[in-house]
């Protein structure tokens, strides 16, 4: 006989203080010295949420707030922001990838988490409910979780604080619960209730017909969704990954130097994001906000996608010291939208041992390990991102091959901003040698420096011919030669027939 399919396992993740912990995150991330403060989270002109010794007071949710000043002279009060819950469950969803794929809103202050597949991975339900528990809590929220056999029963259990009884139908395991707590409509509870009716296994008893006659269909299918009678097909979020993290400050801030600290904390973030998904990123942005305007936008590009929090710190210092006109500060938003796979890191199997690498050669076929050395790149790339961060954009540049035969048209600038690539490819076997470091315009030589015959100067090769360019006024021919300059440099030098006379175009060493 065919073994019955296990019913799926949904997680709920209840936020009841997210209105206030969008401004006011609590546990790890709460702000430095304002653990006391009274704060009230207002909407037209109501209190919506109260902070701990906002609620010590006296004051209640529902209190106007006119009358909230009369009972405490200090309150803090925040209009509520719903784009920033949003934007906050979104964020949690991200983070929340990390332990099940199938995350989804379910409301304005929950998640809901489809687990039935992520059990033995995390070694069983408790253990990942406290996996879950920590990581909502290390980023500033108050959660309660909820689990049962279907959304519905999740969500009410995460609501009520029920223990743990997924291994039983939600009729089952919900049978006792009051209507009250069912989140039916207040008037069907109140019919209900006068029949008599104040259980879940009571209203469970009544026929269907009866009940869809005199509370209609959407409360039958409601009720059908809750105890998994009904299907409740959910639309789970695959969205590209996205980073956003604010800081919102109870004092306006007027020292910019006093925001490295939580800028820091912001980039640990950040930084922990990408290390979990194993992403690094060219392009972040530091937002300073004052009373919800943005005031300075700071926009950090790398030289080549990387994670590392301390070179985020240091190019954000960097911005932050270039910064004018801006007077006070509120609120401080992490933004990252654009992200690239990380490269990770391999040793080698036999220690230092190394292998030759076709990847990596040089002009004359030898193995160039140290073109592809990780750490040498890195180190590079950290000296351009602090060139390019203090220095005009005019002045810190990249290079790339031009569409010219002539060199010192064969290259042109590039923008160090967009995203890097590191190529490296294998040379032709005739592939022309050229110095990295280009004279221009070329120096003539004087008369007397003769390199066929002057005796400071030893042959190496040559002559390469290199075509005039008569379309724009170059209409001579060059012949170049590599000459060792009293056993020391090596120049790159041409020669031109119409002229008679040597030109010194380059260097090697």
């Amino acid at each position: 006989m065919r073994k019955k399919d296990q019913p799926k396992l949904w997680l709920c993740l209840y936020l009841p203080n997210l209105a206030l912990e969008v401004f006011y995150p609590s546990g790890p991330k709460q702000p430095p010295n304002d653990g006391l403060k009274p704060i009230a989270i207002i909407q037209q002109q109501r209190i919506e949420a109260l902070s701990y010794h906002a609620a010590a007071t006296g004051l209640r949710v529902g209190t106007m707030a006119s009358h909230a000043y009369a009972l405490c002279e200090n309150l803090t009060c925040i209009e509520k922001s719903a784009a920033k819950e949003r934007r906050a469950l979104a964020q949690i969803a991200q983070w929340l990838y990390e332990f099940t794929p199938n995350v989804c809103p379910y409301g304005d202050q929950h998640l809901i988490l489809e687990v039935s597949s992520s059990l033995k991975l995390f070694s069983g339900l408790n253990h990942l409910k406290y996996l879950i528990e920590e990581k909502t809590t290390r980023l500033g929220y108050t959660p309660k979780l909820g689990v049962s056999q279907t959304p519905l029963a999740a969500k009410i259990s995460a609501e009520i604080d029920c223990p743990d009884n997924h291994q039983q139908s939600p009729g089952i395991a919900l049978k006792s619960l009051q209507l009250i707590h069912l989140q039916l409509p207040p008037p069907s509870v109140m019919k209900l209730e006068k029949m008599g009716i104040t259980i879940l296994k009571q209203l469970i008893d009544l026929p269907r017909h009866t009940l869809k006659k005199r509370f209609g269909d959407a409360f039958i299918h409601y009720l059908e969704r809750l105890l998994g009678e009904r299907a409740d097909p959910q639309t789970f979020i695959k969205p590209a990954p996205k980073f956003e993290s604010d800081i919102f400050f109870i004092n306006t801030v007027d020292n910019l130097q006093s925001l490295i600290f939580p800028i820091n904390r912001l980039l640990n973030e950040l930084s922990a994001f990408l290390t979990v998904r194993q992403l690094q990123l060219q392009h972040f942005n530091l937002r300073l906000n004052y009373r919800g305007q943005l005031k300075k936008d700071l926009s950090i590009h790398l030289a080549a996608p990387d994670n590392d929090a301390d070179l985020f710190l240091k190019l954000s210092e960097i911005k932050l010291n270039q910064v004018q006109g801006v007077q006070t500060v509120d609120e401080l938003s992490l933004r990252a939208a654009a992200f690239y796979p990380a490269k990770l890191k391999s040793n080698q199997l036999f220690g230092s041992a190394t292998l030759p690498d076709t990847a990596g050669m040089d002009q004359k076929g030898q193995a160039n390990q140290a073109a592809l050395d990780p750490e040498t790149l890195k180190q590079g790339n950290d000296l351009l991102n602090l060139l390019q961060h203090q220095l005009e954009t005019t002045d810190c540049f990249g290079l790339r091959l031009g569409n010219d035969h002539r060199p010192e048209k064969d290259w042109a600038r590039t923008d160090l901003t967009q995203h890097f690539e590191q190529k490296v490819t294998n040379p032709l076997p005739n592939w022309p040698e050229r110095p990295t470091f280009l004279i221009e315009p070329p120096k003539r030589l004087q008369k007397h420096l003769n390199p066929l015959q002057h005796p400071d100067f030893d042959y190496i090769k040559g002559p390469e011919r290199i075509n005039s360019a008569w379309w724009d006024g170059d209409g001579q021919n060059r012949d170049y030669y590599l000459y060792r300059y009293r056993k020391q440099v090596v120049y790159w030098i041409f020669y031109r027939a119409l002229t008679h006379r040597w030109y010194l175009h380059g260097l090697f060493s």
